[in-house]
Protein backbone atom coordinates (compact mmCIF):
# COMPACT_ATOMS: atom_id res chain seq x y z
CA UNK A 1 0.00 0.00 0.00
CA UNK A 2 1.59 3.67 -0.93
CA UNK A 3 2.25 6.33 1.44
CA UNK A 4 -0.86 8.52 1.38
CA UNK A 5 -0.13 12.65 1.81
CA UNK A 6 -2.79 13.09 4.70
CA UNK A 7 -2.97 16.70 2.93
CA UNK A 8 -5.52 17.13 0.85
CA UNK A 9 -4.88 17.30 -3.08
CA UNK A 10 -2.60 20.30 -3.69
CA UNK A 11 -1.54 19.88 0.03
CA UNK A 12 2.58 20.96 -0.72
CA UNK A 13 0.64 23.95 -2.43
CA UNK A 14 -1.22 24.88 0.74
CA UNK A 15 0.94 24.26 3.02
CA UNK A 16 3.34 26.32 1.34
CA UNK A 17 0.26 29.37 2.24
CA UNK A 18 -0.62 28.46 5.87
CA UNK A 19 3.83 28.78 6.27
CA UNK A 20 3.56 31.84 4.25
CA UNK A 21 0.55 33.58 6.17
CA UNK A 22 1.79 32.46 9.59
CA UNK A 23 5.34 33.92 8.70
CA UNK A 24 3.11 37.63 7.64
CA UNK A 25 1.04 36.92 10.91
CA UNK A 26 4.71 37.27 13.02
CA UNK A 27 6.07 39.71 11.01
CA UNK A 28 2.76 42.25 11.81
CA UNK A 29 2.62 41.19 15.89
CA UNK A 30 6.97 42.00 15.94
CA UNK A 31 5.65 45.26 13.97
CA UNK A 32 2.91 46.13 16.65
CA UNK A 33 5.45 45.12 19.51
CA UNK A 34 7.76 47.79 17.80
CA UNK A 35 4.49 50.36 17.79
CA UNK A 36 3.70 49.81 21.26
CA UNK A 37 7.26 50.32 22.14
CA UNK A 38 7.34 53.37 20.39
CA UNK A 39 4.28 54.71 21.72
CA UNK A 40 5.14 53.90 25.48
CA UNK A 41 8.32 55.60 24.79
CA UNK A 42 6.68 58.64 23.72
CA UNK A 43 4.47 58.65 26.35
CA UNK A 44 7.00 58.91 28.85
CA UNK A 45 8.82 62.06 26.87
CA UNK A 46 5.29 63.44 27.03
CA UNK A 47 4.70 63.24 30.90
CA UNK A 48 8.35 64.32 31.23
CA UNK A 49 7.38 67.55 29.33
CA UNK A 50 4.56 67.85 31.22
CA UNK A 51 6.15 67.86 34.34
CA UNK A 52 9.01 70.32 33.22
CA UNK A 53 6.19 72.34 32.24
CA UNK A 54 4.59 72.27 35.56
CA UNK A 55 7.83 73.36 37.24
CA UNK A 56 8.10 76.17 35.17
CA UNK A 57 4.62 77.23 36.29
CA UNK A 58 5.85 77.10 39.81
CA UNK A 59 8.72 79.01 39.41
CA UNK A 60 6.77 81.98 37.67
CA UNK A 61 6.37 85.28 39.96
CA UNK A 62 8.65 83.83 42.09
CA UNK A 63 11.67 85.67 43.52
CA UNK A 64 15.58 85.44 43.83
CA UNK A 65 16.04 83.61 47.23
CA UNK A 66 12.55 81.83 47.14
CA UNK A 67 13.08 78.50 49.24
CA UNK A 68 11.45 75.32 47.50
CA UNK A 69 11.69 71.24 47.70
CA UNK A 70 13.51 70.10 43.93
CA UNK A 71 12.66 66.58 43.02
CA UNK A 72 15.45 64.32 42.75
CA UNK A 73 13.73 61.10 41.38
CA UNK A 74 12.29 58.02 43.66
CA UNK A 75 10.09 60.45 45.30
CA UNK A 76 12.99 62.47 46.91
CA UNK A 77 13.78 66.09 46.98
CA UNK A 78 16.25 68.60 48.27
CA UNK A 79 15.82 72.11 49.73
CA UNK A 80 16.94 75.10 47.13
CA UNK A 81 16.95 78.67 46.83
CA UNK A 82 16.37 80.09 43.49
CA UNK A 83 19.59 82.03 42.24
CA UNK A 84 17.87 83.17 39.22
CA UNK A 85 14.01 82.65 38.83
CA UNK A 86 14.11 84.51 35.53
CA UNK A 87 16.49 81.88 33.80
CA UNK A 88 16.22 78.36 32.70
CA UNK A 89 19.04 76.80 31.04
CA UNK A 90 17.14 74.34 28.47
CA UNK A 91 18.72 71.60 26.60
CA UNK A 92 18.66 71.76 22.76
CA UNK A 93 20.51 68.27 22.15
CA UNK A 94 23.54 66.30 21.88
CA UNK A 95 25.02 68.25 25.04
CA UNK A 96 23.86 71.71 24.09
CA UNK A 97 22.35 73.98 26.50
CA UNK A 98 21.13 77.57 26.24
CA UNK A 99 19.99 79.98 28.92
CA UNK A 100 16.52 80.93 28.12
CA UNK A 101 13.54 83.42 30.04
CA UNK A 102 10.99 81.04 31.58
CA UNK A 103 8.05 82.15 28.84
CA UNK A 104 10.90 81.38 26.21
CA UNK A 105 11.58 77.50 27.64
CA UNK A 106 7.92 76.98 28.12
CA UNK A 107 7.12 77.62 24.67
CA UNK A 108 10.17 75.48 23.31
CA UNK A 109 8.77 73.23 25.26
CA UNK A 110 5.29 73.01 24.40
CA UNK A 111 6.01 73.16 20.69
CA UNK A 112 8.32 70.08 21.58
CA UNK A 113 5.05 68.28 23.04
CA UNK A 114 3.22 69.38 20.56
CA UNK A 115 5.27 67.53 17.96
CA UNK A 116 5.62 64.42 19.99
CA UNK A 117 2.00 64.64 20.04
CA UNK A 118 1.90 64.42 16.41
CA UNK A 119 4.04 61.86 16.28
CA UNK A 120 2.48 59.80 18.92
CA UNK A 121 -1.15 60.20 16.65
CA UNK A 122 1.40 58.69 13.64
CA UNK A 123 2.00 55.97 15.74
CA UNK A 124 -1.42 54.87 16.94
CA UNK A 125 -2.67 55.61 13.25
CA UNK A 126 0.47 52.71 12.39
CA UNK A 127 -1.07 50.55 15.07
CA UNK A 128 -4.59 50.66 13.59
CA UNK A 129 -3.83 49.47 10.78
CA UNK A 130 -1.44 46.97 11.76
CA UNK A 131 -4.24 45.52 13.79
CA UNK A 132 -6.48 45.33 10.96
CA UNK A 133 -4.14 43.78 8.90
CA UNK A 134 -3.86 41.03 11.81
CA UNK A 135 -7.24 40.63 11.98
CA UNK A 136 -7.73 39.78 8.30
CA UNK A 137 -4.58 37.55 8.46
CA UNK A 138 -6.26 35.39 11.57
CA UNK A 139 -9.69 35.52 9.12
CA UNK A 140 -7.82 34.17 6.68
CA UNK A 141 -5.69 31.29 8.69
CA UNK A 142 -9.08 30.31 10.06
CA UNK A 143 -10.02 29.11 6.88
CA UNK A 144 -7.17 26.54 6.83
CA UNK A 145 -8.71 24.92 10.06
Amino acid sequence: MPDEDPVAPGGAEQEEQIRELIARIQINQQRMDALQQQANLIQLSLNDLDNALKALTTLEGKDEGHEMLVPIGAGSFVHARLASPDKVLIGLGAGVSVEKSVADSKGIIQSRRSELEKVLLETTGAMEKVAAELVRLQQEAQKYQ
